[in-house]
């Protein structure tokens, strides 16, 4: 995803990226993502915003998931230095690499957008020299195989256990057993235990009323949820997309200041699955 309006530019973005086995997207402005408009205070501003422009463009790029962000520092139209600042402290976000470049005379916006949380910024005729390099080692894409053999493990004790918590509705105990069930395993053998560690956190917050923070969780599990297979682990991955997709869409839908808790009566139960083959 490029941040640009350099019309100029954009060919040898795309061509490059293309090369590089990459999609290409082009975000001119705001109104590219509908994430226009004055930005609403952050209660909390190291964390994920849930109201305004921000939350759109967080949730925007959380089901977008690019590989790369390049963000042109001469583009007036994208308020760069709040978006990079927004996505790098948002934990749902925060994993999205962003390269910024901008003309070599601009030091203070180098700088600014360093301070701001850009991965990695460079005068533009450093960018351009090595736009293939760059692209290459600051994409990120998860490693579809290992993710793949990795799901074809049985699940663990703790996870089934923590599991069977969570569909009885015992959503504390279940993220207690769920945590030691994913802290036992890293790497992608842990991510399907992470997604359901953070559904029953998303549960129990909403048992307690704690709206905010539910909504939060939904955002941050995606990077680990979506590129896993139907199935892994024992889990039946396309039945929990979709029960965390209504939850969602209820969420969305609740009225504000309501009682969180009957939301909990209208959910399913994850259901299990043979692993993979």
């Amino acid at each position: 995803m490029a941040l640009t309006e350099d019309v100029f530019l954009l060919p040898r973005l795309e061509d490059a990226s293309r090369a590089a086995g990459f999609d290409f997207q082009v975000v001119g402005r705001p109104e590219d993502l509908g994430a226009e408009g004055t930005p609403s205070l952050r209660a909390v501003p190291l964390t994920e915003p849930l109201e305004g422009p921000e939350a759109v463009l967080v949730r925007r790029l959380v089901s977008d998931r690019p590989a790369l962000i390049l963000v042109d520092l001469t583009s007036s139209s994208i308020p760069w230095e709040r978006w990079i600042s927004v996505l790098k402290s948002s934990a749902a976000t925060r994993r999205i690499p962003i390269v910024a470049f901008g003309p070599h005379v601009a030091d203070h916006d180098l700088a600014r957008a360093d301070s701001a949380g850009a991965d990695r910024t460079l005068p533009r005729g450093a960018f351009l020299s090595s736009l293939t390099d760059l692209l290459l080692e600051y994409a990120s894409v998860p490693d579809a195989a290992a993710i793949d053999a990795a799901c074809r493990r049985p699940m663990s004790e703790q996870a089934r256990h923590g599991l069977e918590l969570m569909n009885r509705g015992e959503f504390y105990e279940a993220h207690e057993s769920l945590e030691h069930a994913w802290m036992a395993e890293p790497g992608e053998a842990g991510h399907v235990y992470r997604v359901l560690l953070q559904l029953a956190v998303a549960y129990h917050h909403l048992s307690d009323g704690n709206r905010r923070g539910a909504a939060k969780l939904l955002l941050r599990m995606r990077p680990w949820l979506d590129p896993l297979p139907d199935r892994c682990r024992g889990v039946d991955v396309s039945a929990l997309r979709g029960v965390i997709a209504e939850l969602q869409d209820a969420l969305d839908r609740w009225p504000a200041g309501s009682s969180t808790a009957p939301l909990l009566e209208q959910r399913r139960p994850i259901p299990w699955c043979a692993p993979s083959p």
